[in-house]
């Protein structure tokens, strides 16, 4: 985490939140059964196959194949974008697109879709993980904390034998996001149900359009200052 600036930690914060938020609500709604957390929802499979309740396994075995298929539709999106666009494009695209997938999830929660909504929902945390990636691989990741809490205890120790505090608190941060995107999410789908999904989208956008904004006015900033060093 510690090659990305502050600015893109926040975001990752930021988005953690969401993803928290977002994990709360299908949970709710799906009766135990996570949009996020794979770890959980295996563990559900082998769980209720075991004691028969063969619909809770269907449930939690859709919810893994959906979260995957949102991984690799995001994957997809980013590699086309990396083949065709500039490279300070890219991760806005993977944005825009994780903005049209919980839109479109807001829309069918409207027109009273809620499955059809929370599919889209499942689809979209799986797409936002290709935000942050690097070589093909996930640099930070968005909607699992094990391995964040891993490093952040692993930090922690190396701050006592010359290490960084910045290491263990930026893990700190990203579980943070996610845990108080948890609470108010549930506590949002107490109170709206789930038309919790349109502040969901009303958040995501406003998040990404807020980060386009910044993106596009440090690249011009940047350089204006490159063209006052070197007006020729």
């Amino acid at each position: 985490m510690l090659r990305y600036s502050a600015g893109e930690r926040n975001l990752a914060a930021s988005y953690a939140f969401i993803a928290g938020f977002v994990d709360s609500i299908g949970f709710l709604f799906l009766g135990g059964v996570f949009l996020s957390f794979m770890s959980g929802n295996t563990t559900r499979i082998a769980t209720s196959t075991v004691e028969g309740d063969a619909g809770l396994a269907l449930l939690a075995g859709s919810s893994v194949v959906f979260f995957l298929l949102g991984v690799m539709e995001g994957a997809l999106v980013r590699r086309l974008a990396v083949r065709h666009l500039p490279r300070h494009r890219v991760r806005e695209v993977v944005m825009a697109n994780m903005c049209v997938l919980f839109a479109l999830a807001s829309l069918l929660v409207f027109v009273d879709l809620p499955r059809t909504a929370v599919v889209l929902l499942s689809l979209g945390i799986g797409a936002m993980n290709s935000i942050f990636e690097r070589d093909g691989e996930v640099a930070i990741p968005l909607t699992y904390m094990t391995g964040t809490l891993v490093k952040m205890g692993q930090r922690f120790v190396d701050a006592f034998f010359g290490g960084s505090h910045a290491a263990w608190l930026g893990h700190l941060k990203m579980w943070t996001g996610l845990t108080a995107g948890a609470f108010l999410g549930a506590m949002a789908y107490h109170r709206l149900g789930l038309n919790a999904v349109h502040v969901v989208a009303a958040l995501t956008v406003t998040l990404s359009v807020g980060a386009f904004a910044v993106r596009v006015h440090g690249r011009r900033h940047g350089t204006i200052i490159r063209q006052q060093v070197d007006p020729h």
